[in-house]
């Protein structure tokens, strides 16, 4: 369950943003021969339903449908003490209670004669109950993944979507400049304290991980026990800002290692651009930096209904090209002089800052 206040702010985030991108999903609706288009959420997945309409869930699930034409339904199996909650931050949907979200929208579906083929966002995640339900209620429609549909949507980030991720950003990096600024030796409190300033600022969630002591292991977790710092540790911060996330990862080491790292990485990011794959940009880019081998890397993007998934990575056996207007958030892991390192950023390929 979130614990972060969640409202809307219609000076914010305003219903002719929310409008022209409902339009823009309409339109490649449109180019797909789809008839709607149906959308998944709950309390890890809140990113698709989130950049449509504004709502995030705070717990439970959800279904969005979008029609060709008129408003959008979002069925939950909240019950109708929070309807008005979320019809409050849900300014572009008709809002339902009802124990059975996909029986419902699926009889909506199963009405209109004209629907015949109905694009599912990650069909193959959505739970089985909520796919059997819809299926029942509509037998004659035609169920199609839609994600690389969506994907190619979301691909494009507005001045307003921009705004949300430099103020999430700007909120995750003054927590993470606490770590310099307290004298904290434990990790359990270390990662409190981030959490606390990330929450004070307004983030509606903050996960802080902790990785103690990189030359043992380089693995982050989500600590709470005491746990003691070693003289190499990094911290991690996913935060969250009215449904826009980002990720900063930072080593801490009094050493000149780190310190050129920093730079390093701080140059990498900014230079990115939609010429060359994320592969090549990070093997050039290694070159500039003497006694620096690349262990890993990974670039992550907003792509559907999970805040951040990986779309290009080391690990992976193709590397995606950046897509200029695209956000991503890039992490690397270093070996320098024989020290690790770690560091991750967020970025909008071809605008020098978020």
């Amino acid at each position: 369950m979130r614990r972060g206040l969640m409202e809307w702010d219609p000076q914010e985030l305003p219903v002719d943003v929310l409008d022209a991108r409902i339009a823009r999903l309409r339109g490649v609706m449109k180019s797909a021969g789809l008839d709607a288009f149906i959308v998944y959420t709950n309390l890890v997945r809140p990113s698709a339903v989130t950049h449509l309409t504004g709502f995030t869930p705070y717990w439970s699930e959800g279904l969005l449908l979008v029609p060709m034409t008129g408003r959008l339904v979002f069925a939950t199996a909240l019950s109708n003490r929070v309807a008005d909650w979320i019809r409050s931050t849900n300014p572009v949907s008709e809002v339902t209670s009802t124990p059975r979200p996909g029986t419902l929208l699926g009889e909506r579906l199963a009405k209109d004669t004209a629907v015949k083929r109905v694009g599912l966002l990650e069909l193959d995640a959505m739970p089985s109950e909520l796919a059997d339900h819809l299926a029942a209620a509509a037998p004659a429609v035609e169920w199609i993944d839609g994600s690389a549909l969506f994907a190619t949507l979301r691909r494009g980030v507005d001045a307003v979507e921009q705004a949300m991720l430099a103020r999430a950003d700007a909120i995750a990096v003054a927590a993470l400049d606490r770590v310099k600024e307290e004298a904290v030796s434990d990790a359990g409190a270390l990662a409190g304290l981030v959490e606390k300033n990330a929450r004070l600022a307004g983030a509606e969630e903050a996960y802080i991980a902790v990785a103690p002591d990189l030359a043992a292991d380089r693995r982050f977790n989500r600590i709470s026990k005491p746990t003691p710092l070693s003289d190499r540790f990094a911290v991690r911060g996913s935060v969250s800002y009215k449904g826009s996330w980002v990720r900063r990862t930072r080593t801490f080491a009094a050493d000149d290692a780190t310190r050129r790292a920093n730079v390093w990485f701080d140059d990498l990011v900014r230079k990115i651009d939609a010429e060359r794959s994320f592969a090549v940009q990070f093997a050039t880019g290694v070159s500039a930096l003497p006694g620096a081998t690349i262990e890993s890397w990974m670039a992550e993007s907003c792509v559907g209904s999970y805040p951040l998934s990986v779309v290009a990575s080391s690990r992976l056996p193709t590397s995606d090209t950046p897509i200029a207007g695209s956000f991503y958030v890039l992490t690397a892991e270093l070996l320098l002089d024989g020290r690790r390192w770690i560091g991750s950023a967020p970025l909008i390929v071809g605008r020098p800052s978020l």
